[in-house]
């Protein structure tokens, strides 16, 4: 049944000259659109990856994440508490995959605020 269909619509498509134009400007311009988003996608990530690496690769941005790492490791109260250690190991991604995020919240909660 489909087959039928479809082989009489290829033979409208060979006698109607409007209905071929049609469905070659229709195709021609799905093309172009598809080709336009591909080109739009790979220069969005191309730009995403440099601005990325051009902020990583700020000196002084490097020279910030080490001062507050320094900085918060010799800070009396999150060493004493332990944490920094907490913070730290809830860094990983894989942790807040395993386990919820109010047992996640709850750790980082007992650990910094001493309850």
């Amino acid at each position: 049944m489909k087959l039928l269909l479809l082989h009489e619509m290829l033979e409208k498509l060979k006698t109607n000259r409007r209905l071929r134009r049609k469905l070659k400007i229709f195709l021609a311009a799905g093309l172009f659109g598809c080709f336009m988003v591909g080109a739009l996608v790979v220069w969005g990530g191309i730009a995403a990856f440099k601005g990325v690496a051009s902020i990583g690769a700020n000196p002084v941005v490097k020279e910030k994440i080490l001062n507050l790492e320094a900085e918060i490791q010799n800070a009396p109260a999150l060493v004493k508490v332990g944490c920094w250690g907490t913070v730290k190991s809830l860094i990983n991604i894989e942790s807040w995959l395993e386990k919820p995020i109010a047992e996640n919240y709850n750790s980082i909660k007992s650990a910094c605020l001493n309850e």
